[in-house]
């Protein structure tokens, strides 16, 4: 007979994330869900095993990501510097090569 001991887990890898856990783990979470939409939060220690411990409400926005601006300076940089790198520089060192023969 299988394990009737209330679980939930999240996990996080590199695909995607989960909550999981077996049925009564699930009702259990619902009843916490439920609890922290009426009061706010409501703590899981006790109700079933997880690794989180707590479930609450928080009613401000989603957190937006923080862009950070690029100067365009780095493009102006970086095009030549690799125009160097993978052109100039090649043809000097055949030159110097054949230059030594």
């Amino acid at each position: 007979m299988p394990d009737k001991t209330p679980w939930v887990k999240i996990y996080d890898d590199a695909w995607d994330d989960a909550i999981v856990g077996n049925r009564e783990g699930l009702q259990v979470l619902k009843a916490a869900i439920d609890e922290a939409l009426s009061t706010g939060c409501a703590e899981v220690a006790g109700r079933f095993e997880s690794d989180f411990g707590l479930v609450a409400l928080d009613n401000s926005d989603w957190p937006a990501a923080k862009t950070r601006a690029v100067s365009n300076r780095w493009g102006y940089l970086l095009l030549p510097a690799l125009f160097i790198w993978a052109v100039v520089l090649p043809l000097l060192g055949l030159w110097k090569i054949a230059g030594a023969f």
